[in-house]
């Protein structure tokens, strides 16, 4: 595989080289651009306005008059961007040069803030492809969003090319899901403490756009090492304006259809001029310089998934009010904008933004970090008793206060403050933490249940047994997990950009400053050492807390300055930047190293005060991350570009703080130690493509990219002593793993006239490494720190072939289709998917386990994983394709829109595969007879074998027992739903 994303590459670099040796056409045969730019309020000519013909490198400034002229330019339908500090911005596209003659074109330019090299006010169509981009990154614009089947920010991301979405989390080139980086407005909207996970919940309606970097990303972003996904929320407008919106599968009731998840979703959305200073002060006579917007959205959805069981009520102990937790998915969320334009070149902008969900799936946001294999996250043991698994509460609230100003022609700054504060706590649904006395049974276990089923054995001695009870929790038995933890990140960040010579020279220093607040309590089968009756009114005493337990509080402090220069010369654009980034544990670790009795090893200690420096009374570490952004024309409208950019990802918080106070240790048999020394986890990333605007109409793109990712924390045995002084061993974090992805991707984009549009993606990657989870290589090694097996493997998430495509066909004219009313003012969506399978290792055939009548070894097919380290994730299961719909159709009543949906997820309904079964590398069988005859004429059929720690049906004896993996509703992806709705706009 190796071998053939290397000929890709050659393949990729010889099509440069040959699209570089095509003739040029003559001076005589080319054309010439012209005009005048002015200022729109004076009329004024602007002096040295950059105007520049994308994807080349022909470009001008305008002279004393405002003029600007760029000769010998190829025929052809060009892109022009116009720029100048202080003014918006401009991209004129559609431009047509005809060969020998010139094309007159003039712009007037409003003052404006200038906050983003990004932003530019569009005159003609969209371009549906940036061929000057040095990055490989997506942007999604509302409109694109409000024609998608999009419901959550998962949706929008798992679209784009290079990105994988399953159950389990998003994957962005072969990294981990928590490798991704989440930004709303500027500001990380990550639950530290999570694992995975967006956090912070939107709807969809409130964005304004979705940039998706998956390489390239720049020196502004920390603490990602694969990705970024930056959301930009709308802002209000002159105009009032707003939408209601409700979408729902179902006609008020959960009934039988299959289609039917119970789900509802009430969408919100409300934007202008903000009343005060619009109306109410004007009318009072009092004045306040500039203008005020606003923008309110709000959501809620609501559902019972796709497994369709529910409990009888979702309770949370944190929220406590039912009304929250209808369902079995409950996710509610806010935003509130308001934005205040003080006069030209000054801004201030304050948002709050809000999400609650409430539900019962694990893989909602994952607590711990990489330590477990991710599957999806429904808790089958409990289908029939769900009123006593556990619910998820997540609590995020963001809220940031951000001020921009122009300083002149040539500069300007932004500053913002932000807190952002989650909450995530998982209980038996909403129990209490602990019952003040054990009076009962609380650990869940499947039992017999009366009446009791007899199973005659063997003979002639004529033993009986009891058959195993269901698989299923039916003693009563609760969840064993009880966790609580909270993240307080206030961030301070701002940023100076200075222009030098004719203004294509652009220098950007920036910082980052953030003071954490982090709480976690986490507690396996909490019941345990709780009081005891053991005399009438005499209680045992309380000796420990849960089987596992492990509890902290810390105020690490973390940072970054950074510098970015980007040049455009002749066509070539460099971004050239550097991030120095620093990391303080905190007062809480310094104390602990300096504490002889916490269990810290003492080549820990000394490596600690080796590789960190004091500085404020704590001690940093440091480290310096270098990127290269380059992109330059092989030729008009054909751009070539590279990058190259080191990034890093602190580790989990659990892998450092945990089991370090010595009063604080958790009695478990082989529990988790902090190492206060770890490094964070390192990716440096290639990355070398070909963007080609073929027209306007047509582009194609194709990039190959390499990652090397090291540092990765993984887990090792070692013998401590504890308070005591007695020897115990604990599983220790180590920077021991690494792994490495490459891959080749090609998309090509096509437009017809107004009314089509539509992409292809094709992505062939590998990620491969030492382990999937850090607990893979969890065995003893010495004080060296030695490392087990170096036998690199695909990894869990590794999908091959991801192959992505959607078309968007929109009617909207002034004359309906074939003349029919009905026929116009109407968009379809439809995409498609089709991506190789979920990675598992396979299990072998040993034998056959003793026959409880007979007693020969004739029994159930006894199977156990393969023992070649080799052979670890090294096969897929069966591929994954599924289509989804989008219909809209609307009409227009005085001002107010009217909108009716129809969306259909899965169309086709196709059966993929979620979890695989490794002994037959296919999905579980979902249906079996019910009759015993029938059962076992299936005994002989290998395509039903499955692993041991399954219950086989075909099997029914003393030794049975197990989870019956086949009747698990997330052994597959959700099957169709469909959800119709209606929008109301003004």
């Amino acid at each position: 595989m190796q071998n053939m994303i290397q000929y890709i590459l050659k393949a990729l670099l010889t099509a440069i080289f040959v699209v570089g040796l095509v003739p040029y056409t003559t001076a005589q045969d080319r054309g010439v651009i012209e005009g005048q730019v002015i200022e729109a309020e004076t009329g004024e000519p602007l002096i040295g306005v950059n105007v520049i013909v994308r994807g080349s490198a022909l470009g001008a400034s305008t002279n004393l008059d405002g003029k600007y002229k760029i000769t010998n330019i190829r025929p052809g339908e060009y892109s022009i961007e116009i720029r100048y500090v202080g003014f918006e911005g401009k991209l004129f596209t559609g431009i047509q040069v005809n060969s020998g003659e010139t094309t007159e074109l003039n712009a007037e330019l409003n003052p404006q803030v200038y906050s983003s090299d990004e932003e530019l006010t569009i005159v003609g169509e969209a371009p549906i492809f940036d061929v000057e981009k040095s990055s490989s990154a997506t942007t999604v614009s509302r409109e694109q969003i409000e024609a998608a089947p999009v419901r959550k920010i998962d949706d929008v991301v798992g679209m784009q090319a290079g990105v994988i979405q399953d159950p389990t989390g998003i994957y962005i080139k072969g990294g981990r899901a928590y490798e991704t980086g989440y930004v709303v407005d500027g500001v990380s909207a990550q639950d530290p403490l999570a694992g995975t996970g967006f956090g912070l919940d939107l709807g969809a309606n409130a964005y304004s756009n979705v940039e998706v970097t998956t390489g390239g990303v720049g020196a502004e972003h920390g603490d990602v090492t694969s990705g970024v996904v930056s959301v930009q929320t709308r802002d209000g407008s002159d105009e009032l304006e707003g939408s209601f919106t409700h979408k729902r599968d179902n006609f008020g009731q959960d009934n039988d259809r299959q289609s039917n998840f119970y789900q509802d979703i009430y969408e919100l959305n409300l934007g202008g001029p903000e009343p005060i200073t619009s109306a109410i002060l004007p009318a009072l006579e009092i004045n306040i310089p500039g203008d005020m917007y606003f923008y309110f959205s709000g959501q809620a959805s609501l559902s019972n998934e796709f497994t369709k069981t529910s409990a009888d009520q979702v309770q949370s102990s944190i929220v406590g009010d039912n009304f929250f937790s209808p369902r079995q998915d409950n996710r509610w969320n806010g935003m509130m904008k308001l934005t205040y334009k003080i006069k030209s070149g000054m801004r201030l902008e304050a948002a709050y933004q809000r999400s609650l969900t409430v539900n019962q799936n694990t893989r909602m946001l994952q607590i711990t970090g990489n330590d477990v294999q991710i599957r999806p996250g429904y808790q089958f043991p409990f289908q029939q008793d769900l009123d006593n698994a556990n619910t998820y509460t997540h609590d995020s609230n963001l809220s940031y206060l951000k001020w921009t100003q122009t300083l002149s022609d040539r500069s300007f700054y932004d500053v913002q403050i932000s807190r952002l504060f989650t909450r995530l706590r998982a209980d038996a649904n909403g129990r209490d933490w602990r019952p003040s006395i054990v009076d009962g049974e609380f650990d869940p276990q499947s039992i017999q249940t009366y009446p009791a089923s007899e199973f005659q054995g063997t003979q002639p001695y004529g033993y009986a047994y009891i058959l195993p009870g269901s698989g299923f929790i039916n003693n009563g038995g609760i969840a064993t997990l009880w966790h609580d933890h909270f993240a307080e990140e206030v961030v301070a960040r701002g940023s100076f950009n200075q222009f030098f010579g004719d203004r294509n020279n652009q220098l950007t220093v920036g910082f980052e400053m953030k003071f954490n607040d982090y709480q976690w309590i986490d507690i396996t089968r909490p019941w345990v050492g709780a009081p005891i009756e053991i005399a009438p009114g005499e209680f045992s005493e309380t000796l420990r807390v849960g089987e596992r337990f492990d509890a902290w509080r810390v105020k690490p402090k973390r940072g970054a300055l950074y510098i970015t220069d980007k040049i455009r010369y002749q066509g070539l654009i460099a971004d050239v930047g550097l991030r120095f980034e620093y990391w303080a544990p905190g007062k809480y670790v310094d104390d602990l190293v300096n504490n002889p009795q916490a269990p810290i090893p003492d080549f820990v200690r000394d490596e600690y005060k080796e590789d960190t420096q004091k500085l404020f009374g704590m001690r940093f570490k440091t480290r310096i991350l270098p990127k290269i952004r380059v992109s330059f024309p092989v030729r008009e409208n054909q751009v070539l570009f590279f990058n190259y950019g080191h990034s890093t990802r602190v580790p989990h918080p659990t892998y450092v703080y945990s089991s370090l106070d010595p009063f604080y240790q958790n009695q478990s048999a082989l529990p988790d130690l902090g190492n206060p020394n770890l490094n964070p986890e390192v990716d440096i990333s290639y990355e070398i493509g070909l963007r080609n605007q073929i027209t306007a109409n047509d582009a194609l793109n194709v990039t190959a990219f390499w990652r090397d990712k090291y540092d990765f924390v993984t887990t090792q045995t070692i013998v401590v002593d504890d308070p005591t002084g007695r020897p115990v061993n604990r599983a220790f974090r180590i920077n021991g793993d690494y792994a490495r992805s490459r891959g080749v991707e090609l998309t090509y984009i096509k437009r017809y006239q107004d009314w089509a549009q539509g992409q292809i993606g094709i992505t062939y990657s590998r990620a491969e490494g030492l382990s999937s989870t850090n607990n893979d290589n969890l065995q003893d090694i010495t004080g060296e720190q030695l490392i087990g097996s170096n036998v690199e493997t695909p990894l869990a998430w590794d999908r091959p072939w991801d192959i992505k495509g959607n078309i968007t066909l929109t009617y909207d004219r002034p004359e309906p289709l074939f003349g029919l009313a009905p026929l116009n003012q109407m968009r379809l969506f439809l995409s498609a998917v089709a991506r190789s399978g979920i990675r598992y290792t396979p299990q072998e055939f040993q034998g056959f386990s003793r026959n409880p009548v007979s007693g020969e070894q004739n029994w159930r097919p006894i199977y156990e994983r393969v023992q070649d380290p080799a052979l670890e994730f090294s096969e897929t299961g069966p591929w994954w394709f599924y289509m989804d719909l989008n219909f809209r159709k609307w009409f227009t009543v005085a001002d107010t829109e009217i909108s009716a949906f129809l969306e259909i997820s899965n169309l086709l309904n196709n059966e993929n595969a979620a979890i695989v079964n490794p002994v037959t590398g296919k999905a579980y069988k979902d249906q079996y007879p019910s009759d015993t005859e029938s059962l076992i004429a299936l005994r002989d059929d290998r395509s039903y074998d499955m692993p041991n720690s399954s219950r086989d049906p075909r099997y029914l004896g003393p030794g049975g027992g197990g989870i019956p993996s086949y009747l698990n509703p997330a052994n597959f992806l959700q099957q169709r739903q469909i959800m119709f709705g209606l929008s109301v706009n003004f």
